[in-house]
């Protein structure tokens, strides 16, 4: 009997991974086709469509779309395509994307575009410098803090 359920449990744990895995297949087809479908819809006609295809493109961190939100960022005469364009290339984080946002500070007509891809590309920069910074520990006692007379050292002990 406990063989028998033995064998049941192992045959259901079998079926049970394979199409957990068979899943994660399709979620891999889904997702690349959602991908393409909203690089498609960048390049549409459709004002509306080209915008929030831009933003989820961003959101996903499609890596495929970056030349054609590159593209957006330099040539939509639209000043709010331009900014979703730059939006979604600092969100994907690809050194093309983050040049191109570098350019638009020097050379994009709009002032205003000029000033949120500046706020990206410094927001960017820091990211990367904050990786780099290690903080030494410290022992709060060493600072020799006071407040009022009353020394931080003396709540330590």
């Amino acid at each position: 009997m406990k063989f028998r359920t033995l064998i049941n449990w192992f045959i259901i744990s079998i079926f049970l991974s394979t199409s957990i895995f068979a899943g994660v297949k399709d979620l891999e087809k889904y997702y690349n086709r959602i991908e393409e479908n909203l690089i498609v819809g960048v390049e549409s006609d459709n004002q509306g469509l080209r915008i929030s295809a831009a933003y989820f493109l961003g959101e996903i961190n499609s890596e495929k779309a970056v030349i054609p939100l590159m593209k957006m960022l330099k040539s939509s005469p639209i000043e709010e395509e331009r900014l979703i364009a730059a939006l979604s290339l600092a969100k994907i984080k690809s050194e093309k994307g983050i040049y191109a946002i570098k350019q638009r500070i020097k050379f994009d007509e709009s002032e205003r575009v000029q000033r949120l891809c500046t706020i990206f590309y410094n927001n960017h920069k820091l990211e990367n410098i904050r990786g780099d910074v290690i903080v030494e520990p410290f022992d709060l006692a060493d600072l020799n803090l006071e407040y009022k007379g009353i020394k931080l050292q003396q709540f330590l002990n």
